[in-house]
C-alpha cells in the first residue's frame, strides 16, 4: 500500500488513483514539485516557450552585497518570480573557506568567516541561454563567493522534449494502465568523436567511448593495430583533413608540452561548427591556445578526468572526479551529449572555471607526481605485510611509473609554484639529512665523553686505592686528616653494584672498613 502528495497532473501522467484533493490547511498554499535528471533540458527550450531559470548563491560579507546581486538582473530587466534564502551545508562553506584561504588572504581575515553563511535561491524568468541572462549569470559570478545554475525549465509547469513524448505516450496508452515505465532521456543518436593522439590516456578514454559512440583516432605514430583490437578506425597524421571531416567532436589527448605546437600544425578550417575538447591534467594553457588559434564558432570544452590507467579500471569510473569548463559552447546538446560519457559512468561532475581548477589542483597533482619519481617503485622493497602507509606509497609509485615523463614535464612547465615546491622538497632533504648528521655527531661526541669521564674517574680510584695502600688509614680505623679531605673533595660517583644490593664500589663514605 503506498500513496503520495503530488500534483493532478502527476496523477493524470502515471495513471494513479486520487483518493482526496485540495488537502492543504491554507488556501494559498502551493507545493512545487521538481524534476530533477542528470541532463538538463535547455536545449529544447526554443523562443516560443517562456522558461524560468533556477541559481544558487553566496555572497560576500559586505553591505549592500544582495542589492549588487539582483541589480545584475534588474539591469537587464530580467524579472523574478521567487528569491530565498538557506543556511550554507558545512561541505559549502568548508570550501569558501579553503577557496579564501588560497585567494592569499590574510589568516585573520579567514578566521573572521562566519560559523555558517546564507543561500539564496533565485529564480529568474528567462533562459540561461538568452544573451541577457547570460551577461547577467557572468556579472553574478563576478559578484558571488560561489554559483550555480540548477536549471533552466518551461514555465507553468510545462513539458517538453522527452518527458513530453513520455507524457503523451502514456495518455495514448490510457490512465487505467497498471504499471507505466518512463523511457529513458538517453539519446540514443551516437556521436562520431575523434582523438586526436593515440597514446595511454588516448587508448584509455577511446575503449571507454567506443561502447557508445563512434570513435576514430590520429596519430603520428602508427597505431593501427591498437585501434583495430579496440574497434576504432585509424587515421595516419598525413590524412588529418579526412579525419576532421569524418569527426563531430574532437578530442585533443595530447602533452601540454606539444598542445601547442599540435594545435598549429592541423587545419582550423574543418574544426569550425564542431566540439572541441582537451583533457590535459592542467587546463589554462590548453584554454588560451584553442581560443587564440580556433575559430569563433567552434565549440571549447575543457575537461580533466582526475584518473587515468594507472588509478582506474578501464571499465569502471563510478565515483572518479571529472572537472570540466564550458568554455565557449553553443551547441548545448552536443557538449551535454559530450559530458553524458562521464555522466553515464558515474563520474563526480564537477564543472569549475579551468582557471580555478588548476588553482586547486595543479600543486597537489605536481607534488604527488614528483614524490612517486623521487620514490621510485623499485627502490620500495617488497613485504607481505605493510602498514596502510607503506601501502599508499606503493600506490603513488605505481600510478607515477606508469605515465610519461612528458606528462610530469608539462606539470612542472605550466605550474607557476612548481620550482618553488621542487625547491622546498630539495632543502627538506637536505634538512632531513643534516639532522641526521647532528644527530650522529652527538652520539658519537656524548659516547666519547662519558668514556673520558669513565677514564679519569677510573684513575682517582686507583689514586684512591694507592693511599690506601701506603698507610694513609691509621690502626684504629680512623682516617687521616690530609686522606679524609681527599675523600670529600671527591665528588660522589658509583662505579659499580656487586651481588650484594646494599654494597659498592667506588664510594667516597666518610669512612672506609678494613
Amino acid at each position: 500500500n503506498t500513496a503520495a502528495i503530488a500534483s493532478d497532473l502527476a496523477a493524470e501522467t502515471y495513471g494513479l488513483n486520487v483518493l482526496d484533493s485540495c488537502i492543504e490547511d491554507d488556501d494559498s498554499n502551493f507545493t512545487r514539485f521538481l524534476l530533477l535528471g542528470r541532463k538538463g533540458i535547455v536545449q529544447y527550450l526554443t523562443k516560443d516557450v517562456p522558461a524560468k531559470t533556477s541559481v544558487v548563491f553566496t555572497l560576500p560579507d559586505s553591505p549592500g552585497a544582495l542589492y549588487k546581486a539582483l541589480a545584475c538582473f534588474s539591469l537587464r530587466d530580467i524579472d523574478f518570480s521567487k528569491i530565498e534564502s538557506r543556511p550554507t551545508s558545512a561541505n559549502l562553506l568548508q570550501f569558501l573557506r579553503f577557496r579564501s584561504q588560497l585567494e592569499g588572504k590574510k589568516a585573520r581575515e579567514a578566521a573572521k568567516m562566519p560559523r555558517f553563511r546564507y543561500c539564496f535561491y533565485l529564480d529568474f524568468l528567462a533562459s540561461e541561454l538568452d544573451e541577457g541572462a547570460q551577461n547577467a549569470l557572468h556579472h553574478l559570478r563576478e559578484q558571488a563567493s560561489f554559483m550555480r545554475v540548477l536549471g533552466s525549465y518551461p514555465q507553468k509547469s510545462r513539458l517538453v522534449g522527452p518527458i513530453h513524448a513520455a507524457a503523451e505516450t502514456i495518455e495514448r496508452i490510457g490512465s487505467g494502465s497498471s504499471s507505466v515505465s518512463l523511457p529513458s532521456d538517453k539519446d540514443t543518436e551516437r556521436l562520431k568523436i575523434g582523438i586526436i593522439g593515440y597514446g595511454n590516456f588516448g587508448r584509455f578514454l577511446g575503449k571507454k567511448i567506443a561502447s557508445h559512440h563512434e570513435v576514430s583516432c590520429l596519430d603520428t605514430v602508427d597505431k593501427s593495430k591498437e585501434a583495430h583490437e579496440d574497434g576504432i578506425s585509424y587515421f595516419p597524421s598525413y590524412d588529418v583533413s579526412s579525419f576532421l571531416k569524418s569527426v563531430d567532436v574532437v578530442v585533443f589527448a595530447i602533452s601540454l608540452n606539444e598542445f601547442e605546437e599540435v594545435v598549429r600544425s592541423i587545419p582550423v578550417d574543418p574544426l569550425e561548427g564542431k566540439l572541441v575538447v582537451e583533457v590535459c591534467p592542467l587546463g589554462t594553457h590548453p584554454k588560451n591556445i584553442m581560443m587564440q588559434y580556433l575559430p569563433f564558432n567552434t565549440d571549447i570544452l575543457c575537461c580533466n578526468p582526475m584518473f587515468g590507467p594507472s588509478s582506474a579500471a578501464s571499465d569502471n569510473w563510478d565515483g572518479l572526479p571529472l572537472i570540466y569548463d564550458k568554455v565557449r559552447v553553443i551547441d548545448m546538446r552536443r557538449a551535454n551529449k559530450f559530458l553524458s560519457i562521464f555522466e553515464d559512468a558515474r563520474c563526480k561532475m564537477v564543472e569549475m572555471q579551468t582557471e580555478e581548477a588548476d588553482a586547486f589542483t595543479a600543486d597537489a597533482e605536481f607534488i604527488t607526481h614528483l614524490t612517486g619519481r623521487v620514490l621510485d617503485r623499485e627502490s620500495l622493497p617488497p613485504t607481505i605485510v605493510c602498514s596502510k602507509e607503506y601501502a599508499a606509497l606503493l600506490d603513488v609509485a605505481d600510478m607515477t611509473a606508469a605515465d610519461s615523463f612528458d606528462l610530469f614535464y608539462g606539470l612542472f612547465k605550466f605550474n607557476k609554484n612548481a620550482s618553488s615546491h621542487l625547491n622546498k622538497m630539495r632543502d627538506n632533504l637536505a634538512k632531513i639529512e643534516r639532522q641526521i648528521a647532528a644527530r650522529e655527531a652527538y652520539l658519537t661526541a656524548k659516547a666519547e665523553l662519558q668514556n673520558d669521564e669513565r677514564q679519569r674517574l677510573l684513575a682517582e680510584c686507583k689514586d684512591l686505592l694507592r693511599e690506601v695502600a701506603r698507610g694513609n688509614i691509621m690502626d684504629d680505623g680512623d682516617i687521616s686528616d690530609d686522606f679524609e679531605e681527599k675523600l670529600v673533595s671527591s665528588p660522589p660517583v658509583v662505579l659499580g653494584i656487586s651481588a650484594d644490593s646494599n654494597s659498592t664500589i667506588g664510594t667516597n663514605s666518610t669512612t672506609l672498613s678494613k
